[in-house]
């Protein structure tokens, strides 16, 4: 079933041009006041003045971080000729457009779930014999997909969705799991599209991509995976006797004591380039438009308290079951797409996972790391496209044919 809960361009447009000249009437209006006021007793006081400068300074603070909808970058360089350059956020580059943001992003849309907000966004393809979800990894968000959105939405209807304490979506303190994501998934897939889909993950994106596919088979045609993590394979490898004082390390890491000030380091721009460089095999892949999609959601209210919620949550054994018993029950075409420069799960458990199912097909790429979507997104866009012809939308094909010749 499909339910269509967008709002018209248009009507966000109007609203967001009475919102700034709604602003610009109010500060005037607040100016104006203060100074009529100031100058009752004929002379200003020390307080006036300070006063008409505090109001005045936020006046300016309004028009910089909420510049007219018509023409942003020109208010830019209008007020670098009356404030003095360092006060002024910088700018690199032209402000995108509305249609280069749509282009890249899709048509950004935020409903609630269960009472929170959640943000995803859509690039519809009429002629789509089948629509995609796209799911981001740990840190990640809509973004994250900024170079596959595009392409893949010249063959299908492409869907992605910020992950609940990720991205643009709420971050509540909550125990997170991946049960958790699937159910926002699946509930998702259900006001939203309906039809069956592909389902494609990077990391985290990838476990609850292939958990949904198992827990809800009519809602997904295939999955692929981008890097697939096996949390639930860690507990197992640590020695029986061992594990108590590894869950007594563990509840230490994970107390707010120490995540929280690592959180607040972490989230610098330098401090994430350094661990996206360990994720990416390719430097030249972490980008400053990079660190602006991966630290930006980390200056968002209740940021903090989700990211030491998310890490308690992963080193649970609940956190997750095993990608063996994920796998053994997944009957529907899988690709697993593995970056051999992958230096957070190393490569030899993409072929682990071979073993648990037969039909789950595997293609290494030679010049990625953890993110190869991004660090190499030609070749993943196009094993994409090329395993969902053929191997999703003719299987499909033949299944059909199957049963119409069993039926007569």
């Amino acid at each position: 079933m499909n339910h269509d809960r967008s709002i018209s361009p248009e009507f966000i447009n109007q609203l967001r041009n009475d919102f700034w000249q709604f602003g610009n009437l109010a500060w005037l209006i607040a100016i104006a006041d203060r100074i009529l006021n100031s100058f009752t007793d004929g002379i200003l006081s020390a307080t006036d003045i300070a006063q008409l400068f505090t109001i005045s300074f936020l006046a300016v603070c309004w028009l910089v971080l909420n510049p007219s909808p018509a023409d942003e970058e020109a208010l830019y360089n209008a007020l670098k000729t009356f404030i003095p350059k360092s006060v002024l956020p910088e700018i690199k580059g032209a402000v995108p457009s509305v249609r280069e943001q749509i282009q890249k992003y899709g048509y950004q849309q935020s409903s609630i779930w269960r009472g929170w907000k959640i943000h995803h966004a859509v690039m519809p393809n009429a002629r789509s014999q089948v629509p995609i979800i796209l799911v981001h990894g740990f840190g990640g968000s809509i973004g994250h997909w900024r170079q596959n959105i595009s392409e893949l939405a010249k063959h299908h209807s492409v869907y992605t969705i910020d992950l609940l304490g990720f991205g643009a979506s709420d971050k509540p303190d909550i125990a997170y799991s991946i049960n958790l994501w699937v159910e926002q998934l699946h509930e998702f897939w259900q006001t939203f599209i309906g039809t069956p889909v592909i389902l494609v993950g990077n990391s985290i994106g990838s476990l609850t991509c292939l958990a949904t596919a198992a827990d809800y088979p009519e809602m997904v045609r295939g999955v692929a995976m981008i890097s697939l993590p096996d949390t639930a394979s860690h507990e197992a490898a640590i020695p029986v006797r061992l594990r108590p004082l590894v869950c007594w390390l563990q509840a230490i890491f994970v107390s707010p004591i120490v995540l929280y000030p690592l959180f607040h380091l972490l989230r610098h721009p330098a401090i994430t380039r350094r661990w996206a460089s360990i994720a990416y095999a390719c430097r030249e892949a972490v980008t400053d438009e990079l660190l602006e999609i991966l630290t930006k959601p980390t200056r968002e209210r209740g940021s903090a308290q989700a990211f030491c919620a998310i890490l308690k949550g992963m080193i649970s054994p609940q956190f997750s079951p095993s990608v063996q018993s994920i796998l053994t029950r997944v009957k529907i075409p899988s690709l697993l797409l593995w970056g051999k420069h992958d230096r957070m799960i190393p490569a030899a458990s993409a072929h682990q996972f071979l073993s648990y199912n037969s039909a789950l097909q595997l293609i290494e790429l030679d010049e990625a790391g953890h993110c190869a979507h991004d660090e190499c997104p030609e070749r993943v866009n196009a094993e994409l496209i090329e395993w969902i012809q053929t191997q999703v939308l003719q299987n499909d094909r033949g299944r059909d044919i199957w049963s119409d010749r069993r039926q007569n």
